[in-house]
């Protein structure tokens, strides 16, 4: 039954929310700021973000779980549908990502993760499912190659990418035969690297210009898969050179903020990175706020935001772990495995241990859309701790 049970929540999961989106705002502020009077307003848009986030986060851990059986059925094509739409709108800065309304955008890969995941959940928690069959695991990975490509044509590779781990955690606890995700891991590990090899010897724009004829035998012929930002990011990651060009001057600023907090850091609103201008205040906000506090309060201040995830990140385990069907389960484990992919990589790509990305960090990073989706995944996570077995 739908309700909130004030006894049964669980308040550590919400206080750590709030505090995150505390935190979030006042760096937010911190990263637009310039001056005294001279700051922008995302701040006071991530406050709205975050209000109506909250809103829905107490709507959903309101709402009984069990009952997103019967609507995923019609969620699943709606997003699949939405994820269509946006090619219809024009693209921004070369991807197809958002549709347009008035007074607002949607990015419906944003909510196409939790959807996804509630999808496939759904399908291998049916009590007549055969778990062990081949056409279970096919009918599984189709579900989520329908809404991963399409993101990845927007173009949002990092974005469909994310969704892969969440649903092999939820396939392994379901008892789908190892040897299917031995082979599918094993095959598309070896497509990445052999990918990112191809991408660091192709020949590079303009190299019939710039280089010799012996330079030019080396390369291999270009690849059409990726975006040319896509594969520059790839090349800087994989290269013993320092770039100071686009694609290597945020990943090179972002670890020089890092790296000048020390360890109580500059003080809040004395970092010197984004303030000057060098980590863009394009990003800082958003893909790398990260940065900003590590900048501005130090490593005492970073290891304080690594331990709130740890907490949000324990209780989301948790309650996959009290739930009380598979359902609920296996819903837990895929949302707190999405969380845990986003939290890694941002923070690993802003320390320098993973190629830069646009994976926004999880309650933290400026975004309608993310932040809504967050807090309607962690109300999910609210709604199946309510209403968990006692143990």
């Amino acid at each position: 039954m739908n309700g909130l049970a004030p006894k049964r929540m669980d308040w550590s999961l919400t206080g750590t929310v709030l505090a995150l989106l505390t935190i979030s705002t006042l760096f937010i502020y911190s990263a637009q700021f310039q001056a005294p009077g001279s700051v922008g307003s995302t701040w006071q848009r991530q406050i709205f973000f975050g209000g109506a986030g909250l809103g829905l986060y107490l709507f959903t851990a309101w709402f009984d779980y069990r009952s997103l059986i019967r609507w995923v059925g019609w969620l699943y094509p709606i997003i699949i549908g939405l994820l269509l739409l946006v090619f219809l709108f024009p693209s921004i800065n070369g991807a197809h990502r958002w549709i347009n309304l008035p007074g607002f955008t949607i990015q419906p890969s944003e909510l196409a993760k939790p959807i996804t995941l509630i999808m496939i959940a759904s399908f291998l928690s049916a009590p007549d499912r055969d778990r062990e069959s081949n056409q279970t695991f096919l009918w599984a990975i189709g579900l989520l190659a329908l809404p991963l490509i399409l993101i990845a044509l927007e173009p949002d590779l990092s974005t469909a990418l994310v969704m892969i781990p969440s649903v092999i955690a939820m396939l392994l606890y379901a008892g789908i035969k190892r040897k299917w995700l031995v082979r599918t891991v094993i095959g598309f590990t070896l497509f990445s690297i052999l990918l990112c090899g191809w991408i660091k010897y192709e020949a590079p724009i303009g190299a019939d210009k710039n280089t010799s004829t012996t330079e030019q035998k080396w390369h291999l012929p270009t690849v059409p898969l990726l975006e040319p930002y896509q594969k520059e990011r790839i090349r800087v990651f994989l290269s013993d050179d320092v770039d100071t060009a686009d694609a290597g001057w945020n990943k090179l600023q972002a670890q020089v903020a890092v790296g000048s907090g020390g360890l109580r850091g500059k003080g809040y609103l004395q970092g010197t990175q984004n303030m000057l201008g060098f980590l863009p205040r394009t990003v800082a906000p958003t893909d790398f706020i990260f940065c900003v506090i590590a900048e501005e309060m130090g490593f005492i201040g970073s290891i304080s935001i690594l331990l709130l995830y740890m907490l949000l990140l324990g209780r989301c385990l948790r309650t996959a772990w009290r739930a009380r069907d598979e359902f609920g389960r296996m819903v837990a484990l895929g949302i707190s495995t999405l969380l845990f992919c986003h939290i890694f990589i941002n923070i690993a790509m802003t320390i320098g241990l993973l190629p830069i990305t646009g994976l926004p960090l999880p309650l933290m990073s400026y975004g309608g859309s993310f932040m809504i989706s967050t807090l309607v995944a962690l109300g999910i996570i609210q709604s199946i701790y309510q209403r968990r077995r006692i143990r």
